[in-house]
């Protein structure tokens, strides 16, 4: 008779508890907000102010991206919250040097990569371009890091002097490429992995099929590998006014020049002329305030580029019906439908392209691609969109990032100019599909799939039964059938007979080299 009075209360009680979480969580939740709408009031209401005699400080933080790749929601919280940033926009950092070397008030650049992890080569080209174009104004630049990785040396190589804590070193490596191979894993849990492609070069389907890469794919690896690594060279080698060699060199031996100077990755570094000097964070800043003012805090005056860019206005003034060009950017995976973030929605992207056509003010489009490809189907409605734009008189330029491959080439040919840089990859034309299934995996596990279908294809796409043969050649068949109308397309677009176009696809990767 006891039990239930007892049962009543621990239900009370654990009732009690979810709503105290509840209250907890809301609360939280209500803070965060009120802490965005205190960030957004202050950004607003307090004018930045370009101190006088200031370095320019860019901050190099987490990774360099076209557009932003994170959730905004997630990226104001974290803003707010002072949560380290995981990306930096290229366009940000050019704009900011190309504003900051008429500005009488910004007397230096100063690289800041204490939170960089790195970027694609033709990202790091771009950045490495703007910082000579910035150095022709006379303003000198200053590059410092505790160790540089191979990324940011090629931003530090540009700098008028590279310094580095004297406990740091040097780290150049090369470019490589080592998939994982799951093939025994795939065989050992009984999964059933159906490929459907075309072209000998579509390499993305290999570890499901091979526990190791094809000679043909190790072929095309090595051509553009050796080609970005060549861009790389060449890159720092012209800014520090040494041979390519010396870089080869260099990443070559490096196990045995350390060797040589007992560890000492500094100064190994120095010698090889890499670094200009050795210094410790506060010697640095010592050589920072030579040139710009110091401040109160034992530093150097100083503002970034986001505080920059706000300052001195990021976006240009609005020219409502004015003449104007579209600049639009397809930077991710190209999908089917709603797109998360860091990936492109063939529907609004194509939206997008649409509303540019029919704004009357808007002359010409330029696409800026950074994708790897994705969905056949996403990409030819973006490209039609592009295709319609350009029948209608308005020019269309496409402009490619680090990569254009596959779907993202497959929109370019809606261009009636493409513009690569040395060290983008584009190309990969080619198709593919995978379809798994694990009826095999249910079998080991002591489950199975039994039943009927009132037709053939009912149930034929389960991914609990074994796929039927017939349903396989007729995949096979579009894909192949979506990989000519890839080589028409690309034939029309670049005026090329089908023939040649066909040994250049295959699925192969190029460089814009």
């Amino acid at each position: 008779m006891n039990q239930n009075p007892s049962l009543i209360r621990r239900v009370v009680r654990r009732a009690g508890w979810i709503i105290d979480g509840l209250r907890r969580w809301l609360s939280r939740l209500m803070f965060v907000g009120f802490v965005l709408v205190v960030v957004v009031l202050l950004r607003t209401d307090l004018a930045i102010q370009v101190p006088n005699n200031a370095a320019l400080v860019l901050k190099l933080q987490g990774v360099l991206v076209e557009q932003s790749q994170q959730d905004p929601f997630q990226k104001a919280v974290d803003e707010a919250l002072g949560a380290p940033v995981r990306e930096t926009r290229v366009r940000d950092l050019l704009r900011a040097l190309n504003q900051a070397a008429d500005d009488l008030r910004i007397k230096t650049v100063v690289l800041d990569f204490s939170h960089f992890e790195g970027g694609e080569l033709s990202k790091l080209v771009q950045i490495a371009d703007a910082l000579q174009r910035f150095k022709t104004s006379g303003k000198p630049v200053y590059a410092y890091a505790d160790q540089y990785t191979q990324s940011a040396y090629l931003l530090a190589a540009q700098a008028s002097e590279i310094h580095m804590h004297p406990m740091g070193q040097v780290g150049i490596e090369g470019f490589s490429t080592y998939p994982f191979y799951f093939r025994d894993l795939i065989d050992k849990i009984g999964l059933d992995v159906n490929v459907f492609r075309v072209g000998e070069f579509k390499s993305a389907v290999e570890p499901f099929i091979r526990n190791d890469m094809s000679e043909s794919a190790r072929e095309a690896n090595r051509v553009w590998l050796e080609d970005l690594w060549a861009v790389y060279k060449q890159a720092v080698a012209s800014a520090r006014s040494v041979n390519p060699d010396a870089i080869q060199s260099y990443a070559d031996q490096l196990a045995e020049r350390l060797v040589q100077t007992a560890g000492d990755g500094a100064q190994l570094a120095l010698q090889e002329k890499l670094v200009d000097a050795l210094s410790h964070r506060d010697e640095f800043i010592g050589r920072v305030r030579r040139t710009a003012d110091p401040d109160e805090f034992d530093g150097f005056k100083s503002i970034d580029q986001n505080a920059y860019l706000l300052a001195v206005g990021e976006q240009p003034p609005s020219h409502r019906g004015k003449p104007t060009v579209a600049i639009l950017v397809a930077s991710g995976a190209i999908v089917e439908g709603d797109a998360a973030p860091g990936t492109v929605s063939g529907d609004a992207f194509a939206d997008q392209i649409r509303q540019a056509r029919l704004d009357d003010a808007v002359k010409a489009v330029v696409v800026r691609i950074d994708s790897p490809g994705g969905s056949a189907f996403a990409s030819e409605v973006i490209r039609r969109e592009l295709d319609l734009t350009r029948q209608s008189g308005k020019p269309v330029v496409v402009s490619m990032g680090s990569v254009a491959a596959s779907g993202g080439y497959w929109i370019a040919t809606a261009a009636d100019r493409i513009l690569a840089s040395p060290a983008t990859l584009t190309g990969s034309i080619g198709v593919f599909g995978i379809l798994p299934t694990y009826q095999d995996t249910l079998a080991k596990l002591g489950v199975h799939v039994d039943g009927v279908g009132t037709t053939a294809l009912a149930g034929a796409l389960r991914a609990d039964r074994k796929l039927n043969p017939a349903v396989g050649q007729a995949i096979q068949a579009m894909v192949e059938r979506t990989y000519q109308d890839f080589l028409l397309r690309v034939a029309d677009a670049r005026d090329l007979p089908v023939e040649t176009v066909a040994t250049l696809a295959e699925g192969r990767v190029w460089s814009g080299s």
